[in-house]
């Protein structure tokens, strides 16, 4: 038979004088194993994805350690993305946070794209490094100490990054070459600043005194290292012996019970085979062995041994019925689920429940320092540490006794565990479980209050490794003015405001007011809390003269900023007392209802859905409950207004064919201008919100509904473009200035004149 060649061109290869079917096996098997093309290495390269390098960040005030890193990073950063030129200044740029950038922005009067990398770099450094003496820096470093626990090459890195900025080089008086002595300086502090004195001692009596920093750092690692393994096996060889001890009283356990013939037996009360013998071995000693006890019914023991008190009563015989299976039947089938719900907070102003979570935990950052002269006072000997005034946040805990500190807090002021003061103080946590106390330290508590007074407090601050966190006692508390003395009473925070009780009627307005502290309200912005009046002031705070006009115009929006002039946009709006209105529609009137709302521009949706949003929070609007029934559904339309922001109204003309209005008089515009007096002082006022201060009847509610593309919305209180709310606010607005003397009024805006500034502001 013919041999047969491989069909790829130069290959040499060929079959044997065999059979044609075995020589296409061999030529596949010989393409499969010589000519299977694989991925060259360097597109095995490429197919791998290489993590974005992250830019460093710098902010202003940092150290000369802080920058040196800084700069490494930065170094990094820009030889891994290979930017140059104007590129490189803007991304070193991006590197300063918001706060630095505009400082430099502000100090160059304007951009720095233009200028050149090592300019920016030496503004930057200008404003984010903070100007110390070199001898400040060298004094830190010689105070380092090793942490307990911490490893010997971490202590090391921290050292070196201390050392870099304080500069140990001194000048060649012969060749003029900087020579750098940090190598050894660090080998002393490293030396002097052990935690483990056993280690220190070995170091010190070394017949080697004239090591190197990396020979010390090793002699250190290794006396490190093998505690950590002298520790590992003690434990293990501990564990191994009480184990060993565990079993070998419980063989000897089982070997007395077996041998001991003395004991009389628990089950039939003989002796000679054990107090509780095995089953084997009572199976052929034990004479109550298969036997039935006659008291209690139980094997394997007799009457006279047992222990069973009183005699177990029979079981009465039951006869199943078809009740009795159906009750088996149903707690078998019956299942209990709870409720989860978020959580609440009860809302006074609309008396309902609102869904928000609770409020953060009331930290505060204080200033907070160790004086040496607090020790002097207890007759005890300070510490030697340098004065640090550090701003650390802390907790008011009006429930905590005394002011807790973590060791970690302590730490930063430069104290160590060995400085602090013995105790014998004993304190428990809310669980009730012992807190552990390592000592304790006095320190000073500083903060500024709204006026501009500074408040201090001293306090023995107790200190444990078992939180992260400072706690400030409730005296501290009443020190600082953040509580009162008589803490807690109840209504001690805020004035009382009037709102109608919950199960009043709307129509009922004979009901009395409660009363609740303002600080049952809550408020997710810095606006203050709604609440009533102040007292009316009985005299201007300024004289009454032109040049103070202003100054109490001032006074007068911030002594009534929280009830009279507060425009927040979160809090409910207070309504007028009176009966709500009633939207007087024809019974008769066949309802119109639109189920698909006017679209809204996409560039304005974000605002429009942020104005219903307000509305609901406001108080004017709410959300149709589910399975509400449609009834009249009107339109929202969006317009724009002069300043190209949408105007959101509501399309009542259907509902208002069939109204009927609750007509109320206004005298024009003209003739009220006209009734002012000349040459007087004039005051004016524009009510805010005023429509929306008029409650309806919740029965009228469901005729104010439109549909808008996020649900369907109605009305609280007197819509805008409804016939009627006009004539309800201006009737319940009137009647609430009548008695006021020497005013005007046309709807919400009202006007009054007096003849000196005096009198003006008695009006108030």
């Amino acid at each position: 038979m013919p041999k047969h060649k491989c069909p790829f061109p130069e290959c040499t290869y060929e079959t044997e004088d065999i059979s044609d079917e075995l020589a296409v096996v061999m030529i596949t098997i010989h393409n499969t194993g010589a000519h299977t093309n694989t991925p060259a290495p360097t597109q095995l390269t490429q197919a791998c994805k290489v993590e974005r390098v992250k830019r460093p960040n710098v902010c202003a005030g940092g150290s000369s350690e802080e920058w040196s890193y800084f700069i490494t990073r930065w170094q990094e950063y820009a030889e891994a993305t290979k930017i140059q030129g104007k590129e490189k200044v803007i991304q070193l740029l991006e590197c300063c946070d918001e706060n630095l950038r505009k400082d430099m922005t502000r100090n160059e009067g304007g951009s720095l794209v233009d200028k050149t990398a090592d300019e920016v770099m030496a503004a930057i450094k200008k404003l984010a490094v903070r100007a110390e003496n070199i001898m400040v820096a060298r004094v830190e470093l010689h105070n380092m100490q090793q942490d307990r626990d911490e490893p010997i090459r971490h202590f090391e890195a921290r050292l070196r990054g201390q050392a870099n900025i304080c500069k140990f080089t001194i000048p060649c008086p012969t060749c003029n070459v900087d020579l750098n002595y940090t190598e050894q300086i660090l080998r002393d502090i490293v030396t002097r600043g052990l935690a483990d004195h056993e280690i220190q001692l070995d170091l010190l009596g070394d017949k080697n005194q004239d090591m190197s920093l990396e020979e010390v750092i090793q002699f250190i690692e290794a006396k490190e290292a093998g505690k950590r393994s002298a520790g590992r096996l003690q434990e293990a060889q501990s564990l191994n012996a009480t184990r060993s001890q565990y079993y070998k009283a419980k063989r000897d356990g089982l070997k007395s019970q077996h041998l001991t013939t003395k004991d009389t037996c628990y089950y039939c009360g003989q002796n000679g085979h054990g107090k509780r013998a095995s089953k084997s071995i009572r199976k052929h000693s034990c004479p109550a062995y298969g036997k039935t006890c006659g008291h209690c019914g139980r094997p394997n023991h007799i009457e006279t041994v047992c222990l069973q008190k009183t005699k177990p009563k029979p079981p009465l015989p039951q006869k199943a019925n078809n009740d009795q299976e159906g009750a088996i039947f149903d707690s078998l089938c019956s299942t209990s689920c709870g409720i989860s719900i978020d959580h609440h907070l009860y809302n006074q102003l609309n008396d309902c429940w609102v869904r928000q979570s609770s409020k953060p935990q009331p930290f505060i950052t204080l200033a907070t320092t160790v004086c040496p002269e607090d020790y002097k006072t207890f007759g005890m000997t300070p510490p030697e540490i340098p004065r640090r005034r550090l701003q650390i946040p802390v907790m008011a805990d009006t429930g905590c006794q005394s002011c807790l500190a973590s060791m970690k807090i302590i730490e930063r002021f430069g104290l160590q565990q060995k400085d602090l003061i013995p105790v014998t103080m004993r304190m428990v946590a809310a669980n009730n479980k012992g807190i552990n106390i390592l000592g304790a330290t006095i320190l000073r508590f500083s903060g500024r209050s709204k006026s501009g007074a500074t408040l201090e407090t001293r306090q023995i601050t107790y200190v444990t490794s078992d939180s992260e966190r400072l706690f400030l006692s409730r005296e501290a508390c009443v020190a600082l003015g953040m509580i009162s003395e008589t803490f807690p009473t109840v209504g001690e925070a805020s004035p009382l405001i009037t709102l109608p009780p919950s199960d009043a009627s709307p129509g009922n307005t004979n009901t009395t007011p409660k009363q609740t502290p303002q600080s049952a309200l809550t408020a997710p912005c810095n606006c203050p809390l709604r609440q009533k009046p102040p007292p009316r002031p009985t005299q201007p705070p300024f004289p009454a003269n032109n040049a103070n006009r202003a100054h109490l115009q001032q006074w007068l929006l911030d002594y009534y900023a929280a009830s009279t002039f507060n425009t927040c946009e979160h809090q409910p709006l207070p309504l007028m007392h009176g009966p709500p209105m009633r939207l007087m529609v024809n019974p008769d009137a066949t309802p119109v209802a639109h189920h698909t709302p006017i679209p809204v521009p996409l560039h304005w949706q974000e605002d429009v859905k942020a104005g219903l949003d307000r509305d609901v929070a406001l108080g004017v609007l709410e959300p149709v409950p589910i399975g509400e029934p449609v009834t009249w559904c009107h339109r929202m339309v969006v317009c724009a207004k002069k300043n190209g922001q949408p105007r959101r109204t509501v399309d009542l003309q259907a509902l208002n064919l069939h109204a009927t209005r609750e007509t109320h008089h206004t005298q024009s515009p003209f003739h009220q201008a006209r009734s002012v007096p000349t040459n007087k002082k004039k005051t004016i006022f524009d009510c805010w919100n005023g429509y929306h201060s008029v409650a309806i009847h919740p029965d009228d509610r469901h005729l104010t509904t439109f549909i808008t593309p996020w649900g369907r919305f109605r009305y609280k209180t007197a819509p805008q473009g409804y016939i009627a709310s006009g004539d309800g606010f201006s009737r319940r607005f009137d009647e609430i200035v009548s008695d006021i003397p020497d005013k005007t009024k046309c709807i919400d805006d009202a006007l009054l004149w007096a003849d000196n500034i005096e009198g003006s502001f008695s009006k108030q």
